[in-house]
């Protein structure tokens, strides 16, 4: 059985890690994911207007790849078993639907961020996004 559990460096996904374990132990292949998030970048051009150029697209890509890289790798070397490691860059929930399809998991894990409704409305739920589109079970640890 292959479970996908994405991660990001709350405490929440340690204790989903946790979690998963203790449910599925030995049993299963865990891959752990993470995603990162690119940030604008901007520079001025000669007629004073902004634009990215493709060196700090290509700069600013390939950090939030490697910081969200390092990440899962810390967060699967707390499982007691070894694991996948696999990151990827753009918006949480897409790249975890993409990756469960491809890799046919059995469920996506993740921990759970109690948002109230405000910060629901500025940052939407990844674990509602999951629900509503993922290709297999959904499990949101708390």
């Amino acid at each position: 059985m292959k479970l996908l559990i994405g991660v990001d460096d709350s405490q929440e996904s340690r204790h989903a890690i946790d979690v998963a374990f203790e449910f599925f132990g030995t049993d299963a292949d865990y891959t752990v994911m993470s995603i990162g998030e690119t940030r604008p970048v901007f520079s001025t051009g000669f007629a004073g207007g902004t634009f990215a150029s493709a060196v700090d697209l290509t700069e600013s890509f390939d950090a939030a790849h490697q910081a969200a890289l390092e990440l899962a790798r810390d967060a699967a070397a707390s499982l007691p078993v070894d694991a996948e490691v696999n990151a990827h860059v753009g918006h949480p929930g897409v790249e975890l639907c993409e990756a469960a399809a491809e890799l046919e998991a059995a469920a996506v894990v993740i921990g759970s961020h109690d948002k109230n409704a405000w910060e629901r409305l500025l940052h939407p739920s990844i674990g509602r996004y999951l629900v509503d589109n993922a290709p297999c079970p959904v499990i949101v640890v708390r």
